[in-house]
C-alpha cells in the first residue's frame, strides 16, 4: 500500500507542469514510530496554482482566558472557489505551560503552493 501511494505521489511530482492551471488534490499516508491513540492519520494535501496574499492585518482582541494563545489567521486555498479565503486567528489552549505556536506557512513546490500547518514547539 505504502509503495503504491509513494508511486502515485510521485506520478502527481512529476506530471504537476502539465497540470499548472489545475488544482491537484493528493492524499499520503503518514506513519509514526509511535502509534498515535487513534492509530494511522491519512491528511489531504491541497496544491493551490498561485502564490498566497499577504496576510491581512488583524487586531488582535484581549485573551477571553489567562493560559490562551493566540493563532493568526492564515489564507487557505478553497478548490470549489479557485481562490484563496482568510482563515480569521483565534485563541487555543497550548497542550502545556510554555508552548509556543509556530505558524504554518506557504511552500512552493512543482505544480503551486501546499499549506505546512502550525504546531506547538
Amino acid at each position: 500500500m505504502r509503495r503504491a501511494l509513494l508511486a502515485a505521489g510521485a506520478l502527481l511530482i512529476f506530471s504537476a507542469p502539465a497540470f499548472a492551471d489545475e488544482v491537484i488534490i493528493e492524499k499520503r499516508t503518514i506513519t509514526r514510530e509511535a502509534t498515535p491513540e487513534s492509530g494511522s492519520t491519512v491528511s489531504t494535501v491541497i496544491v493551490a496554482p498561485t502564490a498566497p496574499p499577504a496576510p491581512e492585518v488583524e487586531a488582535v482582541p484581549p485573551p477571553p482566558g489567562p493560559s490562551l494563545a493566540w493563532r493568526p489567521g492564515h489564507w487557505y486555498w478553497n478548490p470549489e472557489r479557485q481562490a484563496y479565503v482568510w482563515h480569521k486567528g483565534d485563541y487555543i489552549e497550548p497542550p502545556r505551560a510554555q508552548a509556543a505556536w509556530i505558524p504554518g506557512r506557504f511552500i512552493e513546490r512543482a505544480g503551486g503552493w501546499v499549506w505546512e500547518d502550525g504546531h506547538w514547539n
